[in-house]
């Protein structure tokens, strides 16, 4: 009984290793592509490789995005085709849409330096948000 036993634990402890290290791995085996901004808040790779969503806490979908910028609490995107930006307070929950020029003229908008959603991947990391 005891090689019995020794090859049981051998194998758990073989499963356990092997998931750890494929659960800590940068790949899709266990989900979307995606990387955490704040607040449940994800930028989401979809379609092609330079496709990315902006997701919603406890979503899948979300809405397609060509630019996006944060700032403590903020997070602003724009859709493509659209002229107007998505505001998102990730303290309060709260999402308002506002114009380009409203958000060229307001000096909290204006402040947070937006960039193409691809160039923002990349400044993300998969296990660790931002805020």
């Amino acid at each position: 009984m005891r090689g019995r036993d020794f090859i049981h634990n051998f194998c758990r402890i073989a499963f356990l290793a092997a998931f750890v290290f494929l659960s800590s791995c940068d790949t899709k085996l266990f989900g979307p592509d995606s990387r955490e901004i704040a607040g449940g808040y994800r930028l989401k790779r979809v379609g092609n490789p330079n496709q990315f969503a902006l997701t919603i806490p406890y979503q899948s979908g979300g809405l397609i995005i060509d630019e996006i910028g944060w700032r403590k609490p903020l997070i602003i995107a724009r859709a493509s085709g659209s002229d107007y930006w998505e505001a998102i307070n990730t303290a309060r929950a709260q999402r308002i849409s506002i114009s380009d020029l409203e958000r060229k003229s307001d000096p909290i908008y204006q402040s947070i330096p937006i960039e193409p959603a691809e160039i923002a991947w990349t400044k993300l990391n998969r296990h660790k948000r931002i805020w």
